[in-house]
């Protein structure tokens, strides 16, 4: 059961991240009116690991309207540091090895043959103790789900439990839409204890009146393991509402 448990906590954890980090950017030709876009995905195995895990990278699921998958070329980021670590290439089949204990996002770009590019990145977790288990899933408690006419100023509240009572630590991910969240801030300690219960929080400001905006907490243990919450969305006031 707890094999099951761990199982099912990791893969949600991972699916809540990736509706966060595959962003799909694309660049077209602006001569070129008539050819679609090629669209980039990959999978890759395991999503976790530690320095001594190759991780392996299939890229055989990008596809394009005019031409076959066989002759799209894709490079890749290992680092996300917008360096590429490879060369255009049409073999769609990669392995790469991290050295150090981290949170990765590994970034994939797609050519069709008249230029057209599209990026993907996913999320790679390194951690130092494969037998350690990961945080649990972050719940969150303030703002609640859709809450609208919020200010400019806004307390993040939020709770999370680790199987072995490992030290947390938390990144709070922002965006206007739920494929551009970005890291507003990271390596959030701050909490409070309430009726017993540790509340995690944090405040942001300089919100925009107006608008919609979505968030995510991150949660990693002392073993450099990292799950993340769902996605939640709430609304700041307009502007010269109460005035």
């Amino acid at each position: 059961m707890k094999s099951n448990k761990y199982k099912f906590r990791n893969t949600l954890a991972l699916l809540g991240f990736a509706i966060l980090i595959v962003n799909a950017g694309c660049k077209k030709d602006g001569d070129n009116t008539e050819n679609h876009l090629p669209i980039a995905y990959y999978s890759l195995a395991p999503a976790r690991g530690d320095v001594n895990t190759p991780i392996g990278f299939n890229a055989n699921t990008v596809t394009d309207h005019e031409d076959p998958v066989s002759s799209l070329e894709v490079r890749w980021d290992w680092n996300q540091d917008h360096i590429y670590d490879t060369p255009f290439s049409t073999d769609k089949i990669a392995t790469h090895q991290y050295d150090a204990v981290g949170v990765y996002f590994p970034m994939m770009e797609v050519r069709d043959s008249k230029g057209m590019t599209d990026t993907i990145k996913k999320m790679v977790v390194i951690v130092s103790d494969l037998s350690n288990m990961p945080p649990d899933i972050p719940a969150y408690l303030t703002p609640p789900e859709w809450q609208t006419w919020m200010d400019q100023t806004i307390i993040f509240k939020w709770t999370c439990t680790d199987p072995e009572n490992d030290p947390l630590t938390f990144d709070i991910w922002i965006g206007t839409s739920r494929t551009s969240l970005n890291l507003a801030r990271g390596g959030i300690t701050t909490f409070n204890l309430v009726d017993g219960e540790v509340q995690y929080e944090t405040t942001l400001t300089g919100f925009r009146f107006d608008q919609d905006y979505f968030w995510q907490i991150g949660a990693k243990d002392t073993a450099g393991n990292y799950t993340v919450g769902l996605i939640s969305k709430f609304s700041t006031r307009p502007a010269n509402a109460g005035k």
